[in-house]
């Protein structure tokens, strides 16, 4: 499959071996295949980061893992997509004061993927968010939106979005009959301005993004597939330098 949009996967978990994701390297290789068959050509590795581990220690266990993959790829032929590295990173209260939060951001960006809690938000959540950006200079990414709208008020949910952040929404949601109408608003009035696949494996959760893609084009949603485009590759492009991105 092949689409004529550039994209980012901005939310996968395809690192080996450090969450809930891919097991080995080798069930990595075969999700990163299949994203670069549906026309996914960029991915960013986003792990689920908790702070029962210090961030010191996260980020050589994601190493590790990192060069545990390329082991693999390196004995492959076939093409891959260009990886740079983050984290997925649960929400909790007083977030924003944490003095190493960067070093969790995507790459070299300050472009932050931020696992939201799964309750009813109030003014402590507005304020972490907002203190991320203020105290820190980064742009939180709101991961998986779908998953918390049915709990949170409409107000607060209004004052959360109108602040300097980024939205995503995984593309399982424009892929179910049941779901598809309500992504699909999301997508046309601007609440969402990025997608990301948030796969874990190549079965139960695989790589969806460019079937996702296909389907907006059936849709003629050209503009909104140009805008998530634009903000996957302007992300990307600040976190790898683009020229310094490992490609196979």
């Amino acid at each position: 499959m092949e689409n004529r949009y550039l994209f980012c996967d901005i939310h996968s978990h395809i690192l080996p071996g450090m969450d809930d994701g891919c097991r080995t390297a080798e069930e990595s290789v075969r999700l990163l295949r299949s994203s670069y068959d549906q026309g996914i050509h960029m991915i960013c590795a986003t792990p689920h980061y908790y702070p029962v581990e210090s961030v010191s220690d996260f980020l050589v266990r994601r190493d590790g893992s990192l060069q545990e993959l390329y082991k693999v790829l390196e004995r492959e032929t076939l093409p891959a997509p260009k990886l740079c590295l983050g984290a997925e990173v649960a929400y909790r209260p007083g977030l924003c004061h944490q003095e190493d939060l960067n070093k969790l951001c995507i790459g070299k960006s300050q472009y932050l993927l931020l696992e939201m809690p799964f309750y009813k938000w109030g003014e402590e959540v507005i304020r972490t968010v907002r203190g991320i950006s203020n105290v820190h200079g980064i742009t939180p990414i709101i991961a998986h939106i779908e998953r918390y709208l049915p709990m949170q008020d409409k107000e607060v949910l209004d004052r959360l979005l109108d602040q300097e952040i980024l939205v995503q929404m995984n593309a399982a949601r424009l892929l179910h009959f049941s779901s598809r109408g309500q992504a699909r608003r999301l997508l046309k009035k601007g609440t969402v301005q990025l997608l990301g696949s948030d796969c874990h494996n190549n079965t139960s959760r695989p790589q969806n993004l460019g079937r996702a893609v296909e389907y907006l084009e059936k849709r003629g949603m050209e503009d909104v597939l140009e805008e998530i485009s634009h903000y996957s590759r302007r992300i990307f492009r600040e976190a790898t330098d683009e020229k310094k991105a490992k490609e196979f």
